[in-house]
């Protein structure tokens, strides 16, 4: 294998980011349509921006922010000072809220994606795609996390780093890559035999696992602008596709780990109990890096919804409060140029761009190389201020169906009316 650098370092990284009225910018001039990377690099005044970020400090990531990028930017930039604040994770949602309210944010922020459209919510956040080259970065990087920062048909963020989930298969117990959903369910059917074995162990009932078997089997939770669920998450198509995955369950073909019992999907898939799992690309220096060449990762397998997974990571938002637009725009660019994209992959940061995402450094780690495809076709979580309530509601019904305490119809159709409120 290519060199997998900085293992352990990146993983923290990559498992951190796997977790994701209208705000206006304001109406002066620096803060409008006018702001741009020229406009701020020939500013006579220096200013200083501040940048909340969580990124790992025992790992790679915030020794890299501050060795190379913050300092690469500050040459080209010179009239720019980026202050960078490191937040612990941990109650930081709510440390939001209340800056919100009574002041105290940051002029940019590093924020998990599940968090923007809640911001955008508030009003708290600048609207992105009026300022100048947004269209081109638009152009630059994946849909998929492009996506989790529209509220109500504008942007209010850009993707910063990303991830997704892929197939992961044990060639000692899977001999070759299943293209498909119906190879799938072969492979595992081939090992239900074996003593304490199933063909997949996934690591749990929740959307994050959920989904991408779902979307793939042709399912879907809501229409494409995350305005309503009724006929869709419960329609035919979505309750075939849950119902291909509870006949998994029904099948003795998922492992016990999908409804939170032991082996779970890592110790079970490391002790060839499991022969097939969906997960990150922090799988593979966690514990593929002890299993030998033939744990390999494949994109999604094709479905009656196509090969789809589901998208993580963190985006770049400016608050509606900064003072220095023009500055902290100036800064999201450069986060998102192949210079800087190129610097964080170094470290475990999955680029957000597609030129990055293949680069040299890229291609040096192979096991990146599936995540990559599948980034094009990945799919956000519900992207909506009540994700965390939407989300737990898709839990409690897949388990439902799974547990066989409800019908996969049952399940979809008292999710759909559930979920349908907090869609307004």
């Amino acid at each position: 294998m290519k060199t997998r650098f900085g293992v352990l370092l990146v993983v923290v990284a990559l498992v951190l980011a796997a977790c994701a009225g209208t705000a206006q910018p304001s109406a002066s001039p620096s803060a409008g349509a006018s702001a741009s990377a020229g406009a701020s690099a020939t500013t006579a005044q220096p200013v200083t921006i501040t940048f909340w970020h969580t990124y790992n400090t025992d790992g790679p990531e915030t020794k890299q922010l501050t060795d190379v990028i913050i300092p690469a930017f500050q040459k080209k930039y010179p009239n720019i000072t980026v202050k960078q604040v490191v937040m612990p994770y941990d109650g930081l949602h709510d440390q939001l809220v209340t800056a919100v309210s009574g002041g105290g944010l940051p002029d940019v922020m590093r924020m998990d994606i599940i968090w923007t459209p809640e911001f955008a919510k508030l009003g708290a956040l600048a609207q992105m795609d009026t300022l100048d080259g947004f269209s081109e970065l638009k152009s630059k990087v994946f849909p998929g996390p492009l996506s989790t920062n529209v509220y109500k048909g504008k942007y209010y963020g850009i993707p910063l780093d990303t991830n997704t989930q892929v197939l992961i298969y044990n060639k000692d117990l899977v001999p070759n890559a299943p293209k498909t959903l119906d190879d799938v369910k072969a492979a595992a059917a081939a090992l239900k035999g074996k003593k304490d074995t199933w063909g997949i162990g996934l690591g749990g009932d929740g959307p994050w696992n959920i989904l991408p078997w779902f979307w793939t089997a042709g399912g879907n939770v809501t229409d494409d602008a995350f305005s309503k669920a009724s006929g869709i998450l419960n329609s035919d198509k979505s309750i075939a596709a849950l119902q291909w995955i509870v006949d998994l369950q029904k099948s003795g073909y998922l492992g016990p780990s999908t409804l939170g019992g032991k082996p779970d999907s890592w110790g079970g898939f490391k002790g060839k109990n499991y022969g097939m799992l969906s997960d990150g690309p922090w799988f593979f220096p966690i514990i593929a890096k002890d299993m030998g060449p033939n744990v390999i990762g494949t994109p999604m397998p094709q479905g009656p919804g196509g090969s789809i997974s589901v998208v993580g990571g963190e985006n770049f938002v400016i608050f509606k409060s900064t003072k220095n637009m023009d500055a902290s725009w100036t800064f999201a660019q450069y986060l998102l140029s192949d210079e800087a994209q190129t610097a964080m992959a170094k470290v475990g940061q999955m680029p957000v761009t597609r030129s990055a995402s293949q680069s040299d450094v890229m291609k040096q780690v192979d096991y990146y190389a599936p995540f990559i495809t599948q980034l094009e076709t990945a799919k956000p979580r519900t992207v909506s201020p009540n994700w965390p309530k939407i989300e737990k509601i898709l839990t409690d019904n897949f388990e439902a169906a799974l547990r066989a305490t409800k019908t996969a119809k049952q399940a979809l159709d008292d999710a759909a009316q559930q979920i349908d409120p907090l869609l307004q």
